[in-house]
């Protein structure tokens, strides 16, 4: 009868946590996209960039579980160069799906000491289903003012993070 018990009681820990684990995987989405800041790049000039990306669907195939998803954290980091975040001078990422863009981050008036990672400002205002569940893929656009021309090509990674609520059914 202890044995049962015992059993039993583990048993339900293990559907617990995996559960939890589920939840967590649902509805903590990450998104990155990587990006080419070119060396000779214009200073004080506006420019951008797109990296594609896929949809809810395609990430996690969750899209008919969650809703209410929002931005949560988003950070840029450079990944290779000689230089760091200092040489921008302002950052806006934007994610589309087919004619609607969102602005979800953004900096201004970056430190020229800032170093490789940026925490950018989240949005988390805005409920983002209409482009995360499209089921068409997701571009990221980065829109960006360098404070000077980098002195090399600049890899820079944008990491988004994406947190919604289970949908009941």
């Amino acid at each position: 009868m202890k044995n049962i018990f015992i059993t039993a009681v583990v048993a339900t820990a293990t559907l617990v946590s995996c559960s939890t684990v589920s939840s967590v995987l649902q509805n903590t989405l990450p998104y990155n996209s990587n990006f080419v800041v070119t060396q000779g790049s214009p200073a004080n000039t506006q420019l951008s960039a797109v990296g594609a990306g896929t949809s809810l669907n395609q990430i996690a195939n969750v899209s008919n579980n969650v809703k209410d998803i929002r931005a949560s954290t988003a950070t840029m980091t450079v990944t290779s160069g000689a230089q760091g975040m200092g040489v921008f001078q302002s950052v806006r990422v934007y994610i589309s799906s087919g004619n609607n863009e969102v602005l979800v981050a953004s900096r201004d008036n970056i430190a020229d000491n800032i170093g490789n990672s940026l925490s950018l400002d989240v949005n988390n205002n805005q409920i983002l289903d209409n482009v995360m569940k499209s089921g068409n893929a997701i571009q990221q656009r980065i829109v960006y003012v360098l404070k000077s021309s980098p002195t090399a090509d600049m890899s820079v990674r944008s990491s988004l993070t994406f947190s919604s609520i289970p949908a009941t059914q």
